[in-house]
């Protein structure tokens, strides 16, 4: 196996979500919650580095009922911003164009049926 190859195979995958920014709107509009993982304390939604399994990696994990801000959407992923503190998560852009999120709370990819958007 060549030296970059093998590197290749063991840096991890991260794919940004992006934020798709129009004049007068959130760029990221949406928003909803966290359903249908389970009851117990191991069933978690994992949160992934990238819009698919392997080979991106589990970064964090979300439970029936935690919030997110959706932003990116790309076949049955969402790109969602999640944390405590979602009213400080800088979803918003000044200029209409689409840009990576660089916000100061966490984001990455979860599966769509796990989230139930919320109405307008």
């Amino acid at each position: 196996m060549l030296p970059n190859m093998a590197l290749a195979e063991t840096t991890p995958l991260n794919v940004p979500i992006l934020m798709h920014g129009s004049i007068g709107d959130d760029a990221c509009a949406e928003k909803g919650h966290v359903v249908e993982v389970g009851p117990e304390p191991d069933n978690v939604l994992p949160v992934k580095s990238g819009p698919g399994e392997a080979p991106f990696r589990e970064i964090g994990r979300l439970h029936d009922g935690d919030m997110v801000v959706i932003c990116d959407k790309l076949g049955p992923w969402l790109g969602v911003v999640y944390g405590s503190a979602l009213l400080g998560c800088q979803t918003t852009i000044l200029v209409p164009v689409e840009q990576t999120y660089t916000g100061p709370c966490d984001h990455s990819w979860v599966m769509a049926r796990n989230v139930s958007i919320d109405p307008k």
